[in-house]
């Protein structure tokens, strides 16, 4: 059931209490000025700066001042019950300035592993951040798509951290610190369609200090480990050059022709591609190590988990 609801009352109130609530307002600033020193932050700092809770009625489009879509208006749709259906990649349509901050969104989508497709992030040009990745608990990201799980993203200027339901998953370190981000509703599933996301709320909350506690239920450790233990290397390899077969020591190496390639199609953004594909970049060629639906700045250059050179 979604989870929104709000009411308003109306209050009537004569002149003494009104002025004995001002008085009152008057001390409650004060005090949360004061408690806002040293690292517990007050509420001014970290506010909240986007919330969503696709409570329009039934077939109603997203708002578009929060929200770009690409695709037609049908392609992401409010079911009337508080939840929005969606079957292409959505994204906040203004980047977040502020260096730390908050993101949660409750989703249901059927996908391969990685916390970021479902959930994920772009920067202000609306690239995917560089960086290095590591995984903190593949465990701790669901990819069935039968229920609903809730997906937090908590960043700083020097990394950007994935919790699934309240356990840290991925942690990126961006390879350029501080660059103010946007939100996207990924839909980068393991490259069967239809694809299809249902999704019953969006929140942001942001500031210039660290962030507190998230919100969902976290384990005994507040931050995950810096050092993952199953993260495998992110860099790319140094390029080798293929094996050959060893020849007689008494003759010259043998010359083999070249074995023939399939042909290799430039690569394109909102692109379906499936694992073993070859797709060139700026006279380069690479290998699609994994199935995935390219999106604008997933380059084969920047993405060495998605692509290899050839």
């Amino acid at each position: 059931m979604a989870r929104h609801s709000s009411g308003t009352s109306g209050w009537l109130i004569r002149p003494r209490a009104l002025l004995a609530l001002a008085v009152a307002s008057a001390g409650l600033v004060g005090a949360i000025a004061v408690t806002g020193q040293g690292d517990v932050a007050v509420a001014s700092e970290h506010r909240p700066v986007f919330d969503d809770d696709f409570n329009g009625g039934r077939g109603s489009a997203l708002d578009p001042s929060k929200w770009l879509l690409d695709g037609e208006a049908r392609n992401g749709l409010q079911d009337g019950e508080g939840r929005l259906v969606v079957n292409r990649l959505v994204s906040t349509r203004k980047a977040f300035a502020e260096p730390f901050g908050h993101a949660e969104a409750r989703i249901k989508v059927r996908r391969a592993g990685g916390p970021w497709r479902a959930f994920g992030v772009v920067d202000k040009y609306g690239r995917v951040l560089r960086g290095d990745v590591d995984v903190l608990d593949k465990k701790a990201d669901p990819t069935s798509g039968r229920e609903f799980h809730t997906y937090a993203i908590d960043w700083s200027p020097n990394s950007v951290v994935w919790s699934v339901d309240g356990k840290p998953a991925l942690k990126l370190t961006p390879a350029e610190p501080g660059l103010p981000i946007a939100l996207v509703l990924n839909l980068a599933t393991d490259g069967r369609r239809p694809a299809r996301m249902v999704v019953d709320f969006v929140k942001v909350t942001a500031g210039e200090k660290p962030m507190p506690a998230p919100t969902t239920p976290a384990p005994t450790s507040a931050q995950p480990s810096p050092t993952p233990t199953t993260a495998p290397p992110t860099t790319v390899p140094p390029t080798k050059a293929p094996p050959t077969s060893k020849p007689p020591a008494s003759k010259p190496p043998a010359t083999k022709p070249p074995a023939t390639k399939p042909a290799a199609k430039a690569w394109k953004a909102f692109t379906d591609y499936k694992a073993g594909d070859l797709v060139t970049y700026k006279g380069v060629t690479y290998k699609v190590k994994e199935a995935h639906t390219a999106l604008p700045g997933w380059e084969p250059s920047n993405l060495p988990n998605l692509f290899t050179k050839v």
